[in-house]
């Protein structure tokens, strides 16, 4: 799961001595976090096995991963087992679970085949579409919720992206003179969004996992090993995930991880408005990554992605 720091037994709280069972004989942060913001660790316990431990400010974060994990198990997903959850003596949420083996597929996806990584992209998809499967979609809102089947927040796929702007001021802020190329993006941004609108309003609140992109998906020896970190889930259009997964193949990884990202165009198969949305998602991403960037002053990751932005921006607008 990337780099770790070790934590001596002697340092690990009682709480957490407790909560997994036995004082660890080392307690390991992982430095990628989940993508839920949470802190996670992995305890080496006293027989040999290991445990994640998942820590959030959020008293309530955890209140639904059992009912969640059990929900996936049930549709054959390789997803963790809960051993244990419970509030920590300063108010913080706790979870344990078991520890799957493998690292995310952020890590490995340069070292792995095509083929083994046509693999991987054929069974995340299968999973998705098993979980798509699982309820026929009906009213109860667009979005993300911490329970499968909980009522969600907004009345309209279109309304997750925040309120639209006029057309001409996507129009002014791309083709003004002294627009920064943040802005000029977003101005693209704007109109692709604007032309997807109809599209947008035919989605039906299918449920899919927002988080299986190139992190949480485990592998080990070139093939897929467990899912991990299943806090949410999101109702709308699942090519969402596609697009995501795309920013981050472009943002993070680059050529290397194109051919991934080619299976699993293959696997979904989007065509006409639906590849034009998914672009829309990778675009949308990727120019929020290219703010994080600038945001925190981080000038030479900002001028990598202004490209990886106009890249994607370019593949939604050549849709059909």
């Amino acid at each position: 799961m990337g780099e770790s720091k070790a934590i001596a037994s002697l340092a690990v709280p009682l709480w957490a001595q407790r909560a997994l069972g036995a004082p660890p004989l080392a307690l390991e942060r992982q430095w990628l976090l989940s993508q839920s913001g949470n802190e996670v660790y992995r305890a080496r316990m006293p027989d040999g096995s290991s445990r994640v431990l998942r820590i959030s400010p959020h008293a309530r974060a955890f209140m639904h991963t059992r009912a969640n994990l059990g929900v996936l198990r049930e549709l054959g997903l390789p997803v963790q087992t809960v051993l244990g959850e419970g509030i920590t003596p300063m108010g913080a949420a706790f979870i344990v679970l078991d520890w799957l083996p493998g690292r995310d597929l952020y890590y490995v996806l340069q070292d792995m085949s095509d083929a083994q990584g046509a693999r991987i992209a054929a069974t995340v998809t299968d999973f998705q579409h098993r979980v798509a499967a699982r309820e026929a979609p009906a009213n109860g809102g667009f979005g993300w919720v911490s329970l499968f089947g909980a009522r969600r927040s907004h009345a309209r796929w279109s309304d997750i992206f925040g309120e639209p702007a006029a057309r001409h001021a996507h129009v002014e802020m791309r083709d003004r003179t002294d627009a920064t190329p943040l802005e000029r993006c977003r101005g693209r941004l704007g109109l692709l969004r604007a032309s997807l609108e109809d599209y947008f309003a035919s989605v039906d609140p299918v449920c899919f996992l927002h988080d299986l992109t190139i992190k949480n998906v485990l592998v080990r020896d070139g093939e897929l090993s467990g899912l991990i970190d299943f806090d949410s889930v999101c109702y709308g259009d699942p090519l969402m995930v596609l697009g995501i997964t795309l920013a981050h193949l472009e943002a993070d990884i680059g050529e290397a991880g194109r051919p991934y990202g080619e299976a699993l165009l293959q696997c979904w198969q989007p065509q006409g408005a639906q590849m034009r949305a998914t672009g829309f998602y990778a675009s949308l991403w990727a120019t929020g990554f290219l703010a994080i960037a600038l945001d925190a002053g981080d000038a030479e990751r900002a001028q990598t992605l202004v490209p990886v932005v106009q890249r994607l921006l370019a593949m939604a607008e050549g849709a059909a």
